[in-house]
């Protein structure tokens, strides 16, 4: 829960304005009792102001210099696109600012058929190319049942990887500097990187450990690669939701009427194997409860209070009991061979071959990027900050 209540642990401390506890290993506190994460929040709220006057020069400039940028070209910017919310609506929004988006999708083989349907029912309506990169499925689920033996929270973290891989990929043969990302640190907040740690190095690390051969299929984004993409080719991530005064309530109520699209019933439920990790997977066997990112924004922004976000996190997770047997199934395992997995003892990336090592210790690269506008500052507050 999000309460500040030093009653059961003596160790115990959470921030008295978001609710972010010591259970985050990366927390610290200020003389105030808020806690780091707070701190990066408001210092994107500098870069992002909550103010739809300096929003709008700022969103104008990047549209200005998006276009210039796709002269002669059949696409100006890369948009990937998962069915949810988020980055549908950076599509719809894409497209309104007259835009010409490429959309991509990751197909990892756990698409739900509502995602699907949200994504063809999108790119139709908005007449907007799709491309969709399918990866190999023995491969792949050779690579998520790693990930599970490997005993960290982040299972999605193949997924979300190839992500990158694969919208780099399509920018680069495209010739087009930018990919406009639905990532919204107000509605969202940022994840703490011990639950997510986004990493080409650690994916590569985990498979030689437990997988089962090379990843032919899979595009890894080492940070060898995100590097080339981005210092050689000038290929920039933009948080593009970011420059909007953007409510996903509402944005629900516009791609419902706009595009025939339809809700999955959780955050990131669009996917069958996020709704597995996220609402089921991490919270019973870590107890990390990842709502309490998605509101930390809402609560940091005083949109929510913390006692009406732990009338919340009082209930589970909504979660479909059927999914974990689903998973299971589909990923070929016994039950017994899952039990394995599920009782090995959490370990977290800090255990693997990682980059991150580089990444503190080459920092002021990845802040000279920020400044330059090749990557978002989310990127910079989640790994340094």
């Amino acid at each position: 829960m999000l309460q500040n209540d030093l009653s059961e642990k003596s160790f115990y401390r959470s921030c008295v304005r978001c609710g972010f506890d010591t259970e985050i290993p990366s927390i610290s506190f200020d003389q105030n009792g808020k806690c780091n994460f707070c701190r990066s929040h408001d210092l994107l709220l500098e870069i992002y102001p909550r103010d739809e006057s300096r929003l709008l020069k700022k969103r104008k400039n990047l549209i200005s210099n998006i276009i210039n940028s796709g002269k002669g070209k059949k696409y100006d910017c890369i948009v990937g696109v998962s069915g949810g919310t988020d980055s549908i609506y950076t599509l719809y929004m894409a497209k309104k600012e007259g835009l010409r988006p490429l959309a991509v999708h990751f197909d990892n083989g756990w698409n739900t058929e509502i995602a699907v349907q949200n994504i063809e029912n999108a790119t139709t309506k908005l007449d907007i190319d799709l491309v969709t990169y399918v990866v190999d499925w023995e491969e792949f689920k050779s690579l998520q049942i790693a990930f599970l033996k490997a005993s960290t929270p982040d299972i999605e973290i193949p997924t979300d990887v190839a992500i990158h891989g694969a919208l780099y990929k399509y920018a680069n043969e495209e010739n087009v500097k930018y990919i406009l990302g639905g990532q919204n640190f107000i509605s969202e907040g940022t994840v703490p990187r011990e639950w997510s740690f986004i990493d080409g190095t650690f994916v590569k690390s985990v498979n030689k450990l437990f997988g089962n051969g090379p990843l032919r299929t899979y595009p890894n984004a080492t940070i060898y690669k995100i590097f080339f993409y981005t210092f050689i080719k000038g290929i920039k991530q933009i948080p593009f939701l970011n420059y909007y005064m953007y409510k996903k309530d509402r944005a629900r109520e516009i791609l419902e009427k706009k595009l025939d699209w339809s809700y999955y019933g959780g955050h990131h439920y669009e996917n069958n194997y996020s709704h597995f990790a996220f609402g089921w997977y991490t919270y019973n066997k870590f107890k990390i409860d990842k709502r309490k990112v998605s509101l930390s924004g809402p609560i940091r922004m005083g949109e929510l209070s913390l006692s009406e976000a732990n009338k919340i996190l009082e209930k589970d997770p909504p979660v479909n009991k059927e999914i974990i047997d689903y998973v299971i199934k589909k990923l070929g395992i016994t039950k017994r061979d899952f039990e394995k997995i599920y009782n090995l003892p959490p370990k977290s990336f800090h255990d693997y071959h990682t980059s991150y090592p580089i990444i503190k210790k080459f920092g002021f690269i990845l802040k000279t990027a920020v400044k330059l506008g090749l990557v978002t500052p989310v990127l910079y507050e989640k790994y340094l900050g």
